[in-house]
């Protein structure tokens, strides 16, 4: 397969490096959510407390003890708490546009390269407005195929490979206009650059000189265990080597951070319309 991306000048030392502190940009910040949180007076979690069933499971327990509790003379214990704190859910998606912001410092510095070499390597200073019709319509055909795949695996019983509608916990996030505003922001913006420039632009061309299909393997397996979901593993690995096709075929990263995007950007607005 030809393409106009040639590998990168560093090595597998240098991803492998990256991908370590790309976990490190990742996990502080996630760490950090809740003492952030307490700081602006958040007393909840960032999201709610399980589905109605278990919301049900833990009032029905409450209940139980405040009775033994008021029968004994005793006091009543403090009641659950059920839903996130809005708060806290936009220290949340604060703390992921940090992360994502770190996730391009490490892009960039992993490589031990002058920036400018990086930003050549990469392809970022080569964009083509022209060209981006291609990624639109790689959208256009993945996404369809993406709810065809949650239909046939609904179809066949196999319901630990069924994609949620929606992600898990945005209750909270639904619930207050400036946290729904920063996960617009992190997922349509800032996790489609951050992502791209480690999965695509690191670890893709770090590994090029293996080929183009174990490049891309490579990043896809990456990117698709990055979401931490057994359900959409299957179909975030075939975006990924799109999105690897797609990089390679352009030589600029900008196509692959187009393509993330418009699929994010579709989600966030079918989001919207589902709520």
């Amino acid at each position: 397969m030809n393409g106009s991306l040639r590998p990168a000048p560093w090595n597998e030392l240098h991803v492998l490096a990256g991908l370590w502190l790309a976990v490190l940009a990742y996990a502080i910040p996630f760490l950090l959510i809740q003492p952030v949180a307490n700081l602006f007076g958040a007393q909840a979690g960032f999201r709610d407390a399980g589905d109605a069933f278990e919301k049900a499971a833990r009032i029905a327990s409450y209940a139980d003890l405040a009775l033994a509790r008021a029968a004994a003379g005793n006091p009543l214990p403090d009641p659950p708490r059920l839903l996130g704190d809005p708060i806290a859910a936009r220290v949340a998606w604060g703390m992921a546009l940090v992360s994502s912001a770190l996730f391009v410092a490490v892009a960039l510095l992993a490589p031990r390269r002058p920036l400018r070499d990086v930003l050549r390597a990469v392809g970022l200073d080569r964009f083509d407005a022209g060209r981006l019709w291609l990624p639109a319509l790689c959208v256009a055909v993945a996404y369809p195929l993406t709810g065809l795949y949650a239909a046939a695996v609904a179809a066949l019983g196999l319901d630990p490979l069924i994609p949620s509608p929606s992600p898990e916990g945005l209750e909270p996030v639904l619930r207050d206009p400036a946290a729904l505003g920063l996960y617009g922001l992190a997922t349509v913006v800032a996790a489609p650059i951050s992502e791209e420039a480690v999965y695509r632009g690191l670890a893709f061309t770090g590994t090029l000189r293996w080929g183009f299909w174990p490049a891309a393997a490579f990043s896809s397996a990456l990117f698709a265990l990055s979401h931490r979901e057994l359900a959409t593993l299957l179909p975030f690995f075939a975006v990924g080597l799109l999105i690897a096709w797609l990089y390679y075929r352009s030589g600029s990263l900008w196509d692959a951070v187009a393509f993330h995007v418009l699929f994010n950007g579709l989600s966030f607005i079918l989001l919207l319309a589902r709520y």
